[in-house]
């Protein structure tokens, strides 16, 4: 990897910051974006201390006109992308039937629509490469959609479909796409949650548990690049995500009994 340039989405905190940290220490060039400068300028300036040219650029993924402009913007500081990890995202939970059409609105133009756009705007900067990656940021409710979280899954599970139609077409221009499905990962995306029972994601992510129960990102991070040298289409990310991924196989469309369970506790 050594010499290629990334462009990381959300690289500002988490995954987004674990990912391009990782990939700064292969030597790794990278464009940064995020919608908050603090952040960003902080994984930046750990970044440039493996040696490698880092940029950033302040960009809402829901934005159709900053997204458009970001790889002009991208080529005035590197000479090439090689890889795109559209990794923003936010997150929601509660009844749908208690979702707001602006709380859906809000979550599909960044976690399905913030996808769209990186590999749309980005694929002719990738196609002119000798060799390019993708990566897009589904979650472990891609793969099985949850009672009390189906905003969350109608743009995961579009982003899981999505990437894998998008590998399908690219099979033979030497760009792999790959879908990542982690679980449930130490991150500040509870910080923003919306929906009815977002208080209580918010309240359940500052427990010192969590710690316990999350796995840092860290993990995902070092996931995302071997899928990226081994050309993985696929990748699951902790036992809660891979028992999601096997009761999906096994028992697909079944979900009735986990949302009596939650009613139980809601």
């Amino acid at each position: 990897m050594e010499g290629r340039t990334a462009v990381v989405t959300g690289a500002g905190s988490g995954i987004g910051r674990a990912t391009s940290l990782l990939l700064a220490s292969r030597g790794v060039n990278l464009a940064l974006a995020d919608r908050a400068p603090e952040g960003m300028a902080g994984t930046a300036h750990r970044a440039a201390l493996w040696g490698v040219e880092v940029s950033t650029h302040e960009v809402d993924v829901s934005v159709e006109e900053q997204m458009a402009a970001l790889p002009s913007q991208v080529a005035e500081r590197h000479d090439a992308v090689h890889i795109l990890v559209n990794n923003a995202g936010v997150t929601s939970a509660g009844l749908f039937s208690e979702e707001s059409i602006e709380d859906l609105q809000w979550i599909v133009d960044i976690n399905l629509w913030g996808v769209v756009r990186g590999c749309r705007y980005f694929l002719p900067v990738l196609q002119a490469q000798d060799e390019a990656h993708i990566v897009n940021m589904s979650s472990m409710v891609g793969l099985l959609g949850l009672p009390r979280n189906a905003s969350y899954a109608l743009t995961k599970g579009a982003v899981r479909s999505f990437t894998e139609a998008l590998r399908g077409e690219l099979r033979s221009s030497g760009i792999g796409v790959t879908s990542v499905h982690p679980g449930a990962i130490r991150t500040a995306i509870t910080e923003s949650a919306r929906g009815s029972d977002a208080q209580r994601i918010i309240e359940m992510g500052r427990k010192p548990m969590a710690d316990r129960v999350m796995r840092p990102p860290e993990v995902v991070a070092r996931r995302i690049v071997r899928a990226i040298e081994r050309d993985r289409g696929r990748v699951v990310v902790g036992p809660d995500a891979k028992v999601l991924d096997l009761a999906a196989r096994l028992a697909p469309g079944r979900t009735a009994l986990i949302g009596r369970t939650l009613d139980r506790f809601a």
